[in-house]
Parts: structure tokens; sequence; C-alpha cells
């Protein structure tokens, strides 16, 4: 038994040693534990506050690409009025073309009927000779 005790003291004296050591070491390691954990926080703390500017901007893209597919959208609706406007004037010019041109060959035709009137009267005032005369 007797050995069991001085095993057993023998123990106590190496605990002993080893909690003294352990304290500073358990103090040094709690000290670099805090540390770190604080390191940790803090770049938590920059990661959430990144997180957030990132999600303000990812709202401002958002709002500004609704701005811009509702001017996009207003866009193309004054685009379709004005090819629907454009479209109509081409037809109006169109149908003024063709009036254009029955008008000018209706004015061409009158103008070969006035020179052969005008040809015709030279000949009948020639055949005739005819005179005027003004009374008084």
């Amino acid at each position: 038994m007797e050995h069991n005790g001085s095993a057993s003291n023998a123990d106590k004296i190496h605990q002993n040693r080893l909690s003294s050591v352990t304290e500073d070491e358990d103090q040094d390691a709690a000290l670099t534990i805090v540390t770190v954990l604080d390191k940790v926080a803090s770049i938590v703390d920059s990661v959430q506050a990144s997180q957030k500017r990132i999600e303000e901007r990812h709202r401002e893209m958002e709002d500004a690409i609704k701005s811009v597919q509702i001017d996009l959208l207003k866009f193309s609706k004054s685009h379709s009025n004005t090819s629907y406007i454009v479209n109509k004037l081409f037809e109006k010019t169109r149908k003024v073309s063709a009036h254009i041109k029955d008008v000018k060959a209706r004015v061409e035709k009158q103008q070969i009927h006035v020179t052969k009137v005008e040809s015709k009267q030279e000949e009948i005032m020639k055949k005739n000779k005819f005179r005027v005369v003004i009374f008084q």
C-alpha cells in the first residue's frame, strides 16, 4: 500500500507542478482566445457592415433598373405612337402623290386640247382673215 501512497503523492506533486504551469498557460491561452474572439468579432462586424452596404447598393441598383425599365416602357410606347403616325403620314403622302399624278395627267390633256383649239383658231383666222372693227 505504501507503494500506492507514494505513487499518489508523486502524482499530486506532478499535478501541482502542472497546475501551476497550466494556470499561467491557461491565462495566456485565455488571453489569446479573447484576442482571437475580438478579432473574429471585428471581422464579423466588418462583414455585416459590408453586407449592409451591398444590400443598400443592391436596392439602389434595383430602383435604378426599375426607373430604366419605366423609361424604356415610356419610350417604347412613344415609339409605337410615332411609328403609327409616320405610317399614317406615309399613307396620306402616297394618296396625295397619286392624286397629284392624276391631276397632272388631266392638266396635260387639257393643255393638249387648248393647244389644238388655239391652232384651229389660228387657222380659221388666217383663212377668213377676220377683221375686227371697233365702233365708237
